[in-house]
């Protein structure tokens, strides 16, 4: 099923340079180009104090974005939005594939709201339909908050409606094309806010890490560098989606 459905970046572009955008063959959607280059990722223990402040807490949550490290990352695309349930109802349909938890209950279930209710594997297998891959913490983050170490993908100033977070009140998943003023430095959605996404690598015993907060959470739990996992990483939770990206040596 995998085998098909392989392709390179070099059956969309076909030499150098590298376009900003491309749409990926498979599931057909907008990917951004994150260019080669290092970048700043996590927070320095000044900024944890400020983050700590704002919060009115010392979560220890907060401790695991320490230290501030300069990061090299080769070129990549990472998907604009994370994925819909349309695109999730594609992949099921062509793979049968089980369904998410919450899959068909209402107000859940618009074509355009991040697909939730599913765990790393759904994501993994998704992924793999589609001949990419879940991005790694750098790779989620350098697209999230660029090369000048922005706290929130807008910039260093909170803004509660520039994404889906507790201070908007919605209390749910919003459409992936809604907060136009809160896109990050290359122009990709809801990278704070709206549903935290799923990423490959390892958090506090090994926990696999999601990024980027979701609709329950407060302007600290949004931030580009929060970092936490899922109790049932399996099944997920009704805040859990995920977008992928695609290495330039995949293929």
């Amino acid at each position: 099923m995998a085998d098909k459905n392989l392709w390179s970046i070099t059956d969309v572009v076909q030499a150098p340079p590298y376009p900003p955008k491309i749409i990926s063959p498979i599931d057909s959607v907008e990917m951004v180009l994150i260019p080669a280059g290092q970048f700043t990722m996590g927070i320095t223990e000044n900024e944890l104090s400020q983050v700590f402040i704002l919060d009115g807490s010392q979560n220890p949550v907060f401790m695991t974005e320490v230290p501030a490290r300069r990061v090299k990352l080769e070129a990549y695309y990472i998907d604009i939005h994370p994925v819909t349930n349309y695109q999730y109802g594609r992949f099921m349909k062509e793979t049968g594939h089980r369904a998410p938890m919450l899959w068909g209950q209402e107000g859940w279930n618009e074509p355009l709201q991040p697909v939730v209710g599913l765990g790393w594997d759904d994501a993994r297998a998704y992924a793999a339909w589609a001949g990419k891959t879940l991005p790694t913490e750098a790779q989620w983050e350098k697209a999230a908050r660029g090369i000048d170490k922005r706290w929130w993908p807008w910039g260093n100033d909170f803004y509660p409606g520039y994404c889906n977070c507790s201070e908007l009140g919605v209390n749910r998943p919003t459409d992936v094309t809604r907060f136009h003023q809160g896109v990050s430095p290359y122009g990709c959605y809801d990278m704070s806010g709206n549903v935290w996404e799923m990423c490959e690598g390892a958090w506090i015993e090994g926990h696999l890490p999601m990024r980027g907060g979701c609709f329950l959470g407060s302007a600290t739990f949004v931030r580009t560098t929060v970092r936490w996992s899922a109790e049932d990483q399996v099944n997920g939770a009704h805040w859990l989606g995920f977008r992928c990206v695609k290495n330039m040596s995949e293929g």
